[in-house]
């Protein structure tokens, strides 16, 4: 068939194979997209940070700065795509069900199940935040998105479109609710599922979750490989005769003083054949080459018992188990490990819907960040906080240095009178981090680590020199997130700012006249350097900083900001689905 050339078709032949084209079913998700208040905003207006001084929590000036993110979502990914591009180990979030019970809100007004664009705005409002988050991820990071059954399946179908559905790792189910969904017609609904993706799948790794209670229980001995139990050496029961196993019965030799175990005899070495109680023959539970080969990994043990001796194998467990997808467990009751727990913290009762178990969080992030101790892991559906609290519990266990990132927003929580960011998700972190009294008087400690209270805020869309200077002041709080540096060492009010951390210097120059007095200052300081630079097109002379001998990098500002939201808005507001 020949191909067409639309470069020489008229107006009114291109509208009309529009039109036909448009009109064709399509293969694959599509749906009428609604558009939403918030991304239209960033088209006149730059989503910017502000950070909230009262509202930081500081245990440690050398602990993790963990951040949290009050606004919409979209807004904070918008500013994340510049601070945290290619970033991220672990994304995991809980959005909206779309149960049409009055849960989310879309262009602030709740989208009832009636509602026959339900699915579409959903769809709308889920795409956009999703592809704003894989740019975060690092490219063998995983991506967690729980969903129950309303909207699993175009949930599952966007997923596949926006990270690919060879990258897919699989699908949980987790029992969040043992009692079930009484309000459901025929079945009563007790898990939710949890959609597993990989940014890539072919260098993402999974570990194995830890390991239960009774397992600690039965394998509770250990040496520097792993836990084991100690298993008589001698088989007892079927299949234990020289008759039925004749390559498993032979004699052992031992030497207790030279702690020399051999199948073959030598000088001073004791023979132990495989009796049982009542003189009988038995067999061991390996043949020779696999007893010597345990010998060789150092997993028998021979004690003495009464005249003779006893051999032991050491049956060792992994460090822990290989996760199924089926998540049973009393401890990932939402009801129990997530209410209760949540009113328990913030000390009043039924403070928040539906709030995830705290223990069905720390297992996933111990499958995906165990081994990663500084792992950055966000949650822009932050709700009442239980992924912070997660990673506060996984560092304060392991001694990890993971750094949360929370994003909310600080609506009414579903007709409390509450706001979720104010009164239930900021409290709770803060309460976890620095301790609290519980509702009888007892303190409980806190985890420790530092939180960083930032609000979205707005700078008009950038189209005059003076639209850049604004953006270049309103954006210091972005630029030390951006580069994990938050202490302020040193100002010079609207010319510069000096930041740093434990290993690192970042200098933030608003104005160019300043670039003498600036180099002058941080001749001070010792610590590696990253300078930002307010330009209006690229103006400084890059030779003014070749003299400094701690020098990172300079970054032209706010271009490498405006360069960002550039490509991110060009690609969200690319006509879909046409």
């Amino acid at each position: 068939m020949q191909k067409k050339d639309y470069l020489t078709w008229s107006h009114d032949k291109l509208l009309h194979e529009y039109k036909d084209l448009s009109k064709r079913k399509k293969f694959g998700l599509v749906w009428e997209n609604k558009p939403e208040e918030v991304a239209e905003k960033c088209k006149e207006s730059l989503p910017v940070l502000k950070e909230q001084k009262k509202k930081e929590i500081i245990t440690n000036n050398n602990s993790i700065n963990h951040i949290f993110i009050e606004g919409d979502n979209y807004h904070a990914l918008s500013v994340l795509n510049y601070t945290h591009k290619k970033k991220v180990d672990v994304i995991f979030i809980d959005p909206p069900y779309n149960t049409g019970n009055r849960s989310w809100r879309y262009n602030n007004d709740y989208v009832e199940k009636e509602d026959r664009f339900r699915h579409s705005k959903w769809l709308s409002f889920m795409s956009k935040r999703l592809r704003l988050a894989r740019n975060l991820l690092k490219e063998d990071g995983i991506i967690v998105v729980t969903i129950d059954d309303y909207e699993l399946f175009t949930l599952g179908l966007l997923m596949d479109e926006i990270f690919f559905e060879n990258n897919k790792i699989g699908v949980l189910a987790v029992e969040s609710n043992p009692r079930g969904r009484t309000t459901n017609k025929f079945f009563a609904t007790s898990h939710e599922y949890w959609l597993v993706y990989a940014k890539n799948i072919d260098v993402a790794n999974i570990e194995n979750l830890p390991l239960t209670e009774e397992q600690k229980k039965v394998f509770n001995l250990k040496d520097t490989i792993s836990p084991y139990r100690l298993l008589p050496f001698r088989r007892s029961g079927g299949l234990s005769t020289p008759e039925e196993r004749p390559n498993s019965f032979y004699p052992i030799y031992w030497n207790e003083e030279k702690g020399k175990i051999s199948i073959e005899p030598f000088n001073d070495a004791v023979k132990i054949i495989p009796l049982d109680t009542t003189g009988r023959k038995r067999v061991w539970r390996q043949t020779r080459p696999s007893l010597m080969e345990a010998v060789e990994r150092g997993d028998m043990v021979i004690k003495k018992n009464g005249n003779g001796y006893t051999i032991y194998m050491k049956d060792r467990i992994k460090s822990g188990r290989k996760s199924k997808t089926m998540w049973i467990d009393p401890k990932y009751d939402a009801s129990s490990h997530g209410t209760v727990l949540l009113d328990k913290i913030l000390n009043r009762r039924n403070a928040f819907d539906y709030p995830k178990s705290l223990y069905s969080v720390l297992d996933i992030l111990s499958i995906l960040a165990s081994k990663k101790k500084d792992a950055i892991v966000l949650d822009f559906f932050a709700g009442s906080g239980t992924t912070g609290h997660a990673v506060l519990e996984i560092n304060k266990r392991d001694g990890g240095k993971r750094q949360f990132i929370l994003c909310t927003d600080n609506q009414d929580n579903n007709g409390s009178g509450t706001k979720i960011a104010e009164d239930i998700c900021y409290p709770r972190i803060k309460n976890v981090i620095a301790g609290f009294k519980d509702s009888k008087g007892n303190k409980i400690p806190g985890l420790g680590g530092n939180l960083r209270y930032y609000s979205t805020n707005f700078v008009g869309n950038v189209k005059t020199d003076n639209d850049k200077r604004i953006l270049t002041l309103r954006s210091a709080e972005m630029l030390c997130i951006a580069e994990n540096t938050f202490e302020k060492i040193a100002e010079k009010k609207e010319l510069y700012s000096i930041y740093e951390n434990a290993n690192q210097i970042t200098g933030i120059i608003f104005d160019e006249d300043a670039i003498k007095e600036f180099k002058n200052k941080v001749k001070e300081y010792n610590k590696p350097l990253v300078i930002y630079v307010f330009s209006y097109n690229h103006t400084y002379d890059e030779d003014d900083f070749k003299n400094i001998n701690n020098l990172i990098k300079v970054k032209p500002i706010p271009e490498v900001i405006l360069n960002i939201y550039r490509k991110i808005y060009k690609e969200l507001y690319k006509p879909k689905n046409l």
